[in-house]
């Protein structure tokens, strides 16, 4: 194979994911409140997300780092850190509700917080 036939190949693999990749819409799923949003994979030692969504709430440890609660269970900032890491090179948009709205999707207004309403 000469090296322009390689190229061509490369560049050809290149078109081929970026076309896949402007097809791609992406639908987040939330686990429906009452079922298990995380699960532990025990070959990893670490929590995993079971779907795009997590509700948590946040609390603050002795040391002080802060607590994630998410269903049942208590992650260290170590813990949740790892869970994070299952979307290593995704993003990530968080949005703070009361604790007894998680259920909840809030109305979103984008605004500098310093701007007169």
């Amino acid at each position: 194979m000469t090296d322009r036939e390689i190229l061509g190949h490369f560049n050809a693999r290149i078109r081929a994911t970026e076309a896949l990749a402007a097809e791609y819409q992406h639908v987040a799923v939330e686990v429906p409140p009452g079922r298990p949003q995380i699960a532990y994979f025990s070959q990893g030692d670490q929590w995993t997300p079971r779907g795009d969504v997590q509700r948590c709430v946040i609390d603050e440890a002795p040391d002080p780092m802060p607590l994630i609660h998410i269903d049942d269970h208590e992650l260290s900032w170590a813990q949740f850190g790892k869970l994070l890491l299952t979307y290593g090179g995704w993003g990530m948009r968080i949005v703070f509700v009361p604790d007894n709205r998680l259920d909840e999707e809030p109305e979103i207004e984008v605004r500098d917080p310093d701007d007169q309403e």
